[in-house]
């Protein structure tokens, strides 16, 4: 299964003289990452139009690892790694000199989809880059939330309980029957905190990496790996190391228990998004297009819906079900 080639464009004349030119495509970069900041920055600004920009901000800040992508397809990978490390140095002098912000935007923001963007050019790349984003965005996340836990000298589990804790001080005000239900909710929230922002941030990140795969198509100047991203499959190794998480919960725990559990979330949503690109692939041969639609609008409203997606996910890891798959139309 392969994407369609989309009709090549050619880039406007400025895209591609930013993108290009290290210096201009790394202060592009830095406005991305810190423009999100810029009504704090600038007094006076109208509370609605300083929520758009805000809103807008947020926006391009989660682009930003595209925008390394697109640079890495055309420019290479070293050419990649010279605008990150100028746009680093950049945030890093912006930020007040904050070694935690430099050192966020090299890893996380450049190193990492610059290297998945390099993997999804090889054969096999949609696994690769996969694989690659899912094992840097985890990693990114523990050490981050333990490094802030550190801090407050409170394990990984109470420090998150402690984050999450402005979010409900005003339960005292509310009645018996909400402060139970709002005190459960909190009790989720902390339990699968960590696991859901790993899943966020590779879903984010690896989205990234489509968008920009398909423009540097669009543009004539992608080359290596075509393969849809429905083809998407993670190896044996995933599955072995799933089953292992679930039996260890019943062994550990404590803080160790907490890890392990939120490690198994992260695992059970990657063979999630697995089965869903299985579903996604059988409707779209059926010509299902409103069922597609329809699958993804469950998954958003009914948590439990993922549940079955997992089990497909796991089988298709051994049995490859789209493989079997008629080509649409046949």
């Amino acid at each position: 299964m392969q994407d369609q080639a989309p009709e090549q464009q050619v880039m406007p004349p400025l895209v591609d003289f930013i993108l290009t030119r290290r210096l201009p495509c790394a202060a592009l970069m830095s406005f991305m990452l810190l423009g999100m900041w810029l009504p704090a920055i600038v007094p006076g600004i109208p509370t609605v139009f300083a929520l758009l920009a805000m809103t807008l901000g947020i926006a391009l800040h989660l682009m930003t690892p595209a925008l390394v992508a697109l640079i890495t397809f055309g420019g290479g990978l070293k050419f990649a790694l010279q605008v990150v490390a100028i746009a680093a140095a950049v945030v890093t002098a912006l930020s007040g000199f904050s070694l935690s912000a430099g050192v966020v935007t090299l890893l996380l923001y450049g190193l990492l989809p610059a290297l998945a963007a390099t993997a999804l050019m090889q054969p096999g790349g949609v696994r690769r880059s996969a694989q690659q984003v899912a094992m840097g965005t985890g990693i990114a996340v523990v050490v981050g939330l333990m490094l802030a836990a550190g801090t407050q000298n409170l394990g990984l589990q109470a420090w998150v309980n402690l984050l999450l804790e402005p979010l409900f001080a005003d339960m005292a005000t509310l009645p018996a029957e909400q402060v139970q239900a709002m005190q459960l909710f909190r009790e989720s929230m902390v339990a699968v905190l960590p696991g859901l922002l790993a899943l966020t941030l590779w879903m984010t990140w690896w989205g990234n990496m489509g968008s920009a795969r398909h423009l540097a198509m669009k543009y004539g100047f992608y080359q290596g790996e075509v393969a849809s991203l429905l083809t998407l499959s993670f190896d044996k190794a995933l599955a072995f190391l799933f089953t292992g998480l679930m039996l260890l919960m019943l062994i550990v725990s404590g803080n160790l228990l907490y890890l392990v559990a939120n490690a198994a979330i992260v695992t059970g949503g990657l063979l999630a998004a697995q089965g869903v690109m299985v579903a996604h692939s059988w409707l779209k041969v059926k010509g299902l297009t409103f069922s597609i639609g329809l699958m993804y609008l469950m998954l958003l409203i009914w948590s439990a819906m993922i549940v079955p997606f997992v089990i497909v996910g796991l089988m298709d890891i051994w049995f490859d079900f789209r493989r079997r798959f008629p080509a649409a139309g046949g």
